[in-house]
């Protein structure tokens, strides 16, 4: 499998040119995305073409962490806010819909040691109505652990806990002592769920569950999570410093995941470091089932450049628009730490 960025608009500028914004100026990138074929997905893997925009900074929407896309907007959530924001192809804020469950949800960022970190949205089917399921990382018990389940139509809301899930996560995954659980990216197909646990304070892992065994249980209506699954994730590194899963959502003609990853200069959950850059990938979700423990995508997950040089955006979110057999296009979501969103559109096409 091969990727390219490929011309980008109408501007003018040189081919795989982009736009980039850095305080309020437009800079001129050159940006290349090349992935070679990993061994573990096996030979003749299909040669795709990847199209990206310039960026969009919406200084009004705060840490865009989570993104999915339904009736023609983008829903997105930030990880120190308590809402869900109805954002147009335009990257303009059109309605948001509350995610607490106090009366008077809190207005701007709110402070690290309180905000529920809701770090990623999926779009599902449950029980015969479209939802969307918004996720707290679960990186601080309780204040974390939380879900919010909203309906698409009317947005009324359940709040559930996400205390047992998580658990039950934390067992399959492994970990231990001091490692730590960090969902930032969910992602689901007609019957399984993807959560992806970055690997910050623990390991980078991929775990599938059947979703409606997930919704039942998160719901209290079942006890059972016989389908869990997890495997670990290797990704490249930055400056030392390794990619973790940031982002995902389902590709439902490839069946597979198109994926983010992004490097921070820390090793923790709960400190923010210096932004080394980002990856994209596509993983077919076949090579999550049966017996694989680990997975190699440190020749899959490429990182964005710009004459050698890291471009410095943090991708968080990977929300798909529309797509077929041989094409996806969506949307990026970035979480750059300074309480602004960055977007981008892309197109992914198969050669």
């Amino acid at each position: 499998m091969s990727l390219g960025f490929l011309r980008c608009g109408d501007h003018g500028y040189s081919a795989y040119g982009v736009t980039y914004f850095v305080g309020g100026q437009m800079k001129y990138f050159q940006i290349s995305l090349i992935s070679m074929m990993v061994t573990a997905f096996g030979a003749n893997a299909a040669g795709m073409n990847m199209e990206v925009s310039q960026p969009y900074i919406n200084t009004h929407l705060s840490s865009g962490s989570g993104a999915v896309v339904n009736d023609g907007n983008i829903l997105v959530v930030g990880d120190d806010m308590e809402w869900l924001f109805s954002v147009d192809k335009d990257y303009q804020i059109v309605d948001r819909y509350s995610l607490s469950a106090s009366k008077t949800p809190a207005e701007g960022r709110m402070k690290k040691k309180i905000k529920p970190d809701f770090e990623s949205i999926t779009k599902l089917k449950y029980q015969g109505q479209e939802y969307y399921l918004v996720l707290g990382s679960g990186s601080k018990k309780g204040k974390r652990e939380k879900a919010v389940l909203m309906a698409a139509g009317d947005h009324s809301k359940q709040i559930l806990s996400l205390s047992p899930l998580y658990q039950s996560l934390y067992e399959a995954s492994g970990m231990s002592g001091k490692q730590k659980l960090n969902i930032e990216g969910v992602a689901n197909s007609d019957d399984m769920a993807y959560l992806f646990n970055r690997g910050n304070e623990g390991k980078n892992i991929v775990f599938s569950i059947k979703l409606d065994q997930m919704m039942d249980f998160i719901s209290g209506k079942s006890d059972s999570l016989t389908s869990l699954s997890a495997v670990d994730i290797e990704l490249p590194s930055i400056k030392g410093f390794d990619a973790t899963l940031s982002g995902a959502d389902f590709w439902p003609e490839a069946n597979s995941i198109v994926y983010s990853a992004s490097v921070e200069g820390t090793d923790t959950a709960v400190g923010d470091g210096k932004v080394l850059g980002s990856f994209i990938g596509v993983l077919p979700a076949d090579k999550l089932t049966g017996n694989i423990k680990v997975l190699d995508l440190t020749q899959n997950a490429q990182q964005l450049t710009h004459n050698g040089q890291a471009v410095i955006t943090k991708v968080e979110s990977v929300a798909i628009d529309t797509s077929n057999q041989h094409s996806v296009q969506g949307y990026l979501v970035s979480d750059n730490d300074d309480g602004t969103s960055q977007f981008f559109s892309f197109t992914i096409k198969a050669d």
